[in-house]
């Protein structure tokens, strides 16, 4: 019984010392799995970190194209704006000189071509996307319009201009110059 025993005994130690091992191994891979899942947590973080700074970086450049676009608009519209203030005066001046004309100066070549001219600058303007508009009888808007003198008349209602009022696109180019009615 001795030997059977010793062989129990044996075996016994050798099992306990594989347990062991094998106790000693699992707790190995479940500090390397800790381990991983703090390295994964880290990851995850810093991936998050790394989206967050991506879309702030996309928000913020789509502001930027979208400033730029309005820059972009703002010089042209302010390049436009310069040359065509200095081309309105003249075309002021073609209005005057037609509404002023007497009827029995109306009839000549002259006068005819001044006509041709005047209708020939308002197409172009209308071309480059610059339109003019008759103020008379409206309400006064200060968006549009420059009170420079009231009249007897229904109160702020336009009676005459003295310059019109001009867009450039859908933007204030230039505010009428207006005679407005005061209400007596």
């Amino acid at each position: 019984m001795s030997k059977q025993h010793d062989k129990e005994e044996i075996l016994e130690e050798e099992l306990t010392e594989e347990a062991e091992h094998e106790a000693d191994v699992f707790e190995e891979q479940e500090e390397i799995i800790e381990q991983q899942q703090e390295e994964i947590k880290k990851d995850e973080g810093q991936i998050a970190k790394l989206k967050d700074a991506l879309a702030r970086s996309q928000a913020d450049f789509e502001n930027f194209k979208k400033r730029t676009e309005r820059d972009k608009g703002d010089m042209v519209f302010f390049l436009k704006s310069d040359i065509f203030q200095k081309i309105l005066p003249r075309v002021d001046d073609l209005e005057r000189i037609l509404k002023n004309t007497p009827e029995d100066m109306q009839s000549g070549a002259l006068y005819e071509w001044v006509v041709s001219l005047q209708k020939s600058l308002l197409k172009d303007l209308k071309s480059l996307w610059v339109t003019s508009f008759d103020s008379i009888g409206t309400e006064v808007n200060p968006d549009h319009h420059e009170v420079m003198t009231q009249v007897p008349g229904e109160e702020g209602i336009i009676v005459d201009e003295f310059e019109r009022w001009y867009m450039l696109g859908d933007r204030v180019l230039r505010v009428a110059k207006v005679v407005v009615g005061n209400g007596q």
